[in-house]
């Protein structure tokens, strides 16, 4: 059935927290089943802010460096060496992780997106929001969140009137 999906390339962001790496896994081995490339965004603060260009330029060096140095180590942890890295693409972008998605999601012809919900809930969720959900509500494409480990789901907190009996 999944094979069904017609889905040439499936977005993975990552943050390298512990729920991106088990995002990270799912949309590896999701792109595999489905014969697609699989592009790996990590999307930092602002880099426009800095003003010296070779500055920013060796800024992003660093940041691509460590984000290959990561990824490495994923793939070794999670098994994933048969993974054809020919078709993993990598990519650094500076801004607000959910509009850098978006926005690539349409550079890109992105027919996927895979990420991690953060699982907040409460006044958390109400002063920091979810970046998952303005992704959900803004891509151009479906998108498959992943709970993080240790998710517990909290069907108290939705008031009554909008539960099912």
């Amino acid at each position: 059935m999944i094979e069904d999906l017609d889905v040439e390339r499936v977005l993975i962001p990552v943050d390298f927290s512990d729920g991106a790496r088990k995002a990270f896994y799912v949309g590896v081995k999701l792109a595999t089943k489905l014969d697609a490339d699989a592009h790996i965004l990590h999307v930092e603060g602002p880099l426009h802010t800095m003003t010296d260009p070779v500055a920013v330029s060796e800024e992003v060096a660093r940041l691509e460096e460590g984000v290959r140095r990561r990824l490495n180590a994923l793939y070794e942890r999670g098994g994933l060496e048969e993974v054809d890295r020919r078709r993993v693409f990598v990519e650094i972008r500076g801004g607000k992780p959910w509009m850098e998605i978006c926005r690539y999601v349409e550079e890109e012809n992105i027919g996927l997106i895979v990420m991690v919900t953060e699982g907040l809930s409460g006044v958390k969720h109400a002063i920091k929001g979810s970046m998952a959900e303005r992704v959900v509500n803004r891509a151009a494409c479906p998108v498959l969140t992943v709970k993080p480990d240790g998710y517990e789901s909290n069907i108290e907190g939705i008031p009554k009137k909008f539960r099912q009996n």
